[in-house]
């Protein structure tokens, strides 16, 4: 198995210029008003634009509905979503619209926020999701809200639930997201293997939207053991 890396909340183009030429897999842009990393659609189609490829582009968005996040991806023609809303109904209609009307289809991750413990709703969710979206993203739930608490899942509860995903649908992966930073992954290094992908975002930054070139470097340098 190989541990992909996605590198979100990316703002500037020099960022862009700079991270692509690593060993990274995916770019996120965040559209999302709450967000200390929010880029409005136009922005993230000229950021994007600065992508030699154009697949890595993950559009972060939270919508109320999903012909909202379908106009989005039609407008930015970003292949790749990351839901921090909706529900599985929502997402099989999103999967369904794609399935006849876009030509290249729709990479769907869903996020699920978790805290501390599984709940018996919780585990609910993971399990139910799992078989909506190809990709479930867990990230610190804070105030009932996921994404930018820069706080750390405790790693045991996000192997449990990556576990979840895996023993009823296999082939949905998993990412961890909350906070990650190098000695974070340091520490649940022999653990990296429950999931398919990391997040980091906040983790690597000297001011939110502004990527620490150096510190992500360091952690490819991690990924890249793990994967060898």
């Amino acid at each position: 198995m190989t541990l992909e890396v996605k590198v979100c909340g990316i703002t500037r183009s020099n960022d862009i210029e700079k991270i692509q030429k690593l060993d990274v897999d995916h770019i996120g842009f965040i559209n999302i008003e709450r967000s200390k990393r929010n880029v409005t659609l136009d922005e993230i189609c000229s950021l994007k634009y600065d992508l030699i490829d154009k697949t890595m582009a993950v559009l972060v968005v939270e919508p109320e509905n999903p012909y909202e996040a379908i106009m989005k991806t039609s407008f930015t023609k970003i292949g790749n979503i990351q839901l921090h809303s909706l529900n599985c109904s929502d997402l099989k209609f999103i999967s369904w619209f794609n399935q006849y009307y876009s030509p290249n289809g729709l990479n769907i991750t869903k996020v699920v926020p978790i805290t501390g413990k599984l709940t018996d709703a919780k585990i609910h969710e993971i399990v139910n999701t799992s078989l909506c979206a190809n990709n479930i993203l867990f990230d610190y739930e804070k105030d009932g809200l996921s994404g930018g608490t820069n706080t750390q899942i405790p790693i045991d509860t996000a192997v449990k639930a990556s576990k979840l995903v895996k023993q009823n649908y296999p082939t949905t992966k998993t990412t961890l997201a909350g906070g990650i930073n190098l000695e974070y992954l340091e520490e649940i290094y022999d653990k990296l293997h429950y999931f398919d992908r990391i997040d980091i975002n906040s983790g690597v930054e000297d001011a939110p939207g502004c990527k620490n070139i150096g510190e992500i470097k360091k952690i490819l340098k991690l990924t890249n053991e793990f994967n060898n």
